[in-house]
């Protein structure tokens, strides 16, 4: 109590120095005189260091801790002159106090050294559409949550893949070197792990875009948890999935895939009824069989063509999006086991493929 530092005065145009600190999440600085061969202080200030911030080296901090210092000193910078000094020429006490109490020293142990981001991330899909929730979560607690309406059709297996691609390129804009991804689909976890084989066109692309974006970060691991430990990222999701067309004030809409999808394969056979009808409705073109030509003039009315994907009309449903029988598989499969969980019949499980928009 006795030598508590006192701020000193100043003289019009005294020759002023300026003490720099950082620390791992604050930068500070101090504005010095000297009188009678001892440093007096004349100001303080601090700052703490947010978001991409910490994340700045050392000489980054120190600019800008400089440009702070200069921007709140600024009548000071403007009447006084303003020498370097290195920091090997510190002496007086003070100071060098000043500088060990303000540069916090690196902490110890596994939990100061945590660098790693949590991805939390969700696709859900159902008759009013589709979409993702995605919370990414700072090592230092903060957390940044987003939710996506997608602008075309997808079945749930596609939403996780759109709700992963997002939330992955969220982070590599955010510039992550560290990341663990937490996900609920059991098909996307195994296909990344080389668990299940991508068998379908459209889940080998997603799996490549995603392998693409994992090449990104230094550190990458994704594991599968239950639902419920992932119940935020699900809300989101279906705050998305189930808004109106107009979306929802905190709603992001996402206009098309993150893939490019072919609709029909421009080498080799017409195989399915799909592609025929897709042919005929462009072209005009009948298969040569005389009854598949017939049952195409006699349905062709109630099937129309919404950028490249062919629909079905139905009296008391919206267009239904007609599926390749890869694709059929795969949103059969994923009804009977993943949604309902049960078993149940044939016509039960076509009736429920119907109302999720799909014939």
């Amino acid at each position: 109590m006795a030598s508590l530092p006192r701020l000193a005065s100043v003289s019009p145009r005294k020759k002023l120095g300026v003490y720099l600190a950082t620390s791992r999440h604050a930068v500070s600085s101090v504005l010095i005189k000297e009188a009678s061969g001892e440093q007096l202080p004349i100001y303080y200030t601090s700052h703490v260091l947010n978001g991409l911030e910490e994340r700045y080296t050392p000489i980054e901090k120190l600019a800008l801790v400089l440009v702070l210092t200069a921007r709140k000193l600024r009548p000071y910078f403007q009447a006084h002159p303003i020498e370097y000094v290195p920091r090997t020429a510190i002496k007086a006490q003070a100071v060098a106090d000043f500088i060990s109490e303000l540069t916090q020293p690196e902490a110890e142990g596994p939990e100061s050294m945590k660098t790693e981001w949590l991805l939390r991330i969700d696709g859900s899909s159902g008759r009013k559409g589709a979409g993702a929730g995605l919370v990414l979560e700072a090592p230092d607690g903060r957390s940044f949550e987003h939710s996506l309406r997608f602008g075309f059709k997808a079945t749930n297996n596609e939403a996780e893949y759109e709700a992963l691609l997002a939330g992955l390129r969220l982070a590599v804009e955010m510039q992550v070197d560290d990341i663990h991804v937490l996900i609920d689909s059991q098909l996307v976890a195994e296909q990344l792990f080389d668990g299940y084989e991508a068998r379908d066109p459209i889940m080998s692309k997603y799996l490549a875009e995603v392998r693409v974006l994992v090449a990104c970060f230094s550190r990458f691991t994704l594991s599968r948890v239950p639902r419920r430990q992932n119940d935020r990222a699900d809300t989101l999701a279906k705050l998305a999935s189930r808004s109106g067309p107009e979306g929802e004030p905190d709603v992001e809409e996402l206009p098309t895939r993150a893939i490019t999808v072919a609709t029909v394969a421009t080498v080799g056979p017409l195989t399915t009824w799909v592609q025929e009808m897709l042919q005929f409705k462009r072209h005009g073109t009948l298969p040569e069989d005389k009854a598949t030509a017939r049952r195409l003039r006699q349905t062709q009315a109630w099937c129309c063509v919404i950028d490249g994907r062919l629909y079905m009309r139905s009296y008391s449903r919206p267009l239904l999006r007609c599926l390749e029988p890869e694709e059929a598989q795969s949103v059969l499969a994923e009804v009977h086991d993943v949604i309902c969980g049960e078993h149940i019949g044939g016509r039960t499980l076509a009736f429920k493929v119907l109302r999720q928009g799909y014939y």
